[in-house]
């Protein structure tokens, strides 16, 4: 009888969970730098990919910079990106770097930052949350970008060659990212 008490007990919980939000981490943040450079001035850019498999419409980023002596600052605001990310494909985050910038004097002593997800929005109305700032996070550093760049676009290209072996992969490419002339790099 306590068995069939426990099952019951076991099961109302499962009933009671949302099992079509993600458990684990909805998107991956794949490459990100503060110091990309654009005629209009630096940015900072994180690119992420929707892991979920339903339509991502909001997610909300904390950053924290990372100084020349490693130490970590908490960004002047939090960051949200209000844009349509179907799922398993990519999303992009871009905002001028100035004011986090002024936070740490000139720019120049960020060396990197670290990107946590907060919370997301799917386009069915779900929400998906962070209980662990830890757990969804992860850091990078500006003279990485352009490398981690080239790993990430390598990879996405395999991937799609993969799936779709007689379809070119659709333009932009992230590959005009890394050349300076396009896309409004100086």
């Amino acid at each position: 009888m306590k068995s069939l008490a426990l099952l019951v007990m076991a099961c109302a919980t499962c009933v009671g969970q949302d099992s079509s939000v993600p458990q684990g981490c909805p998107l991956k943040i794949a490459v990100a730098g503060t110091n990309v450079p654009f005629n209009n001035g630096e940015r900072i850019v994180v690119w992420f990919e929707n892991q979920s498999g339903k339509t991502v419409s909001r997610a909300h980023f904390d950053l924290a910079l990372i100084d020349a002596a490693n130490q970590w600052h908490a960004s002047r605001r939090s960051y949200r990106v209000q844009s349509a990310v179907k799922p398993f494909q990519a999303g992009l985050m871009m905002e001028p770097s100035a004011d986090e910038a002024r936070q740490l004097g000139n720019g120049k002593g960020i060396r990197g930052l670290n990107v946590s997800i907060r919370d997301v929005i799917f386009d069915d109305g779900t929400e998906w949350h962070s209980g662990d700032s830890t757990a969804c996070s992860r850091a990078f550093m500006n003279a990485n970008y352009q490398h981690d760049m080239r790993i990430w676009n390598a990879a996405l290209r395999s991937n799609w060659n993969r799936r779709h072996p007689d379809d070119p992969m659709p333009e932009p490419a992230l590959a005009a990212w890394l050349l300076p002339q396009m896309e409004g790099w100086q």
